[in-house]
């Protein structure tokens, strides 16, 4: 027997596996975003989670302000538990101007579409403004779940 034909017919099985593995390393991999779109046409907060691998637990977030065309820009957070509560709050008016506070979480984001720009908290607001909703995952698809009216001030109390 030619030692060449031995090698393959030993590895001829293996070798049919290859994309089954493929397949089945990327089969739990998830990509999907939500967003909250103001009223204004072309303007809103959008979060696309991103989880390479499947036994991970946790996703990476990109936070991004989007004021068409002018603005489109945000960071990216690392290593966000899949189940954490991402709350948005429009903030009070003492900042300099108009801002959103998006709180994940340990972290708390300052969300501006004015300026376009995403930043993290070096520490954590004493005050963050009322409550909008939550980015979470619902019936199975991540989307931006608005508070129903009155919940504000039950959501501050947390």
């Amino acid at each position: 027997m030619n030692p060449r034909q031995s090698f393959r017919s030993l590895f001829r099985p293996l070798f049919r596996l290859v994309p089954l593995l493929a397949v089945l390393s990327l089969s739990g991999c998830l990509q999907d975003s939500a967003s909250y779109a103001f009223p204004e046409k072309d303007h809103a907060i959008t979060l696309i989670r991103n989880q390479p691998w499947f036994w991970l637990d946790t996703a990476n977030i990109e936070v991004i302000a989007i004021r068409l065309p002018d603005c489109n820009d945000g960071i990216t957070l690392d290593a966000v538990p899949r189940d954490a509560k991402l709350t948005l709050y429009r903030a009070p008016d003492e900042y300099p101007e108009p801002i959103f506070i998006l709180k994940t979480d340990k972290r708390h984001l300052a969300i501006s579409t004015q300026s376009c720009g995403v930043q993290v908290f070096k520490e954590t607001p004493a005050d963050l403004g009322e409550s909008l909703g939550q980015f979470q995952e619902k019936d199975g698809k991540f989307q931006f779940v608005a508070d129903k009216p009155g919940a504000a001030a039950s959501a501050q109390a947390e």
